[in-house]
């Protein structure tokens, strides 16, 4: 069964030069009004250049291929990559992700090489409901009731309880397991308790990524939650002290 790794953003000082990269944002236009900006289309297909933020570096940050970025603009999955990052994923089996060339602001110079990422489609349909733990979590409180799993046979049933919800309430995936027909490197996974905010890779995904040398990330194990990746050591185990 192929093992699946949730993108992190790293916490190594050394590789980072300051680990939050980035000091501010800059926005083309009225964020919460404008309907071309990249926030305004979670989830779907873009059919047309969106308007994208770009991202002021710090003088002691440095450029990695993935840049740690914390903001409006950078929703849903959304990821700023190198063009060497890119050129991996291209050579693999990548789901429902788009990507618009973008830049950063970088001791007052502008770097081109890079790249927004946009998540386009989320692959609910290879999903094994039978073998996959469903429950309903406050996102207030962020507490999700563990005592009371929810029963979904299918993708209908799932899309129904997930349309039924109301904030604060949502779905919450646990445990997930896909159907055999699955066979992507990278994906995005909403409402995926351990699938973080960057996608998910698979183990010969990851691999390529780290003999290439690509710098900022790092990979987290999707049956780890990210309370237990940081504070049980084996987060330190593999990448070392942060900060």
């Amino acid at each position: 069964m192929m093992k699946y790794f949730a993108i992190e953003s790293s916490l190594d000082e050394k590789i980072m030069g300051k680990v939050d990269q980035c000091k501010e944002y800059i926005h083309h236009c009225n964020v919460w009004e404008d309907p071309n900006f990249i926030d305004r289309f979670p989830f779907e297909k873009i059919h047309s250049k969106p308007i994208l933020s770009t991202p002021v570096l710090h003088s002691n940050a440095k450029l990695t291929d993935l840049i740690k970025t914390i903001s409006t603009g950078f929703s849903f999955g959304s990821m700023i990559i190198s063009d060497k990052f890119k050129s991996i994923l291209d050579d693999f089996n990548c789901f429902g992700i788009q990507y618009f060339q973008t830049y950063l602001i970088y001791k007052s110079k502008e770097v081109n090489d890079y790249w927004q990422t946009h998540i386009s489609e989320i692959p609910y349909s290879y999903i094994d409901f039978e073998n996959t733990k469903f429950f309903i979590k406050n996102s207030e409180t962020r507490r999700i009731d563990n005592d009371k799993p929810l029963e979904i046979k299918n993708l209908l049933d799932f899309n129904n309880k997930k349309d039924s919800l109301e904030y604060p309430f949502s779905i919450s995936i646990n445990e997930v397991q896909f159907d055999k027909t699955f066979k992507y490197d990278y994906f995005f996974l909403r409402y995926f308790e351990n699938g973080g905010n960057k996608g998910i890779v698979s183990e010969r995904l990851k691999e390529e990524i780290e003999k290439q040398g690509c710098t900022g990330i790092e990979f987290r194990p999707i049956e780890m939650s990210l309370q237990d990746w940081y504070h049980s050591g084996e987060r330190e185990r593999i990448y070392g002290k942060s900060y």
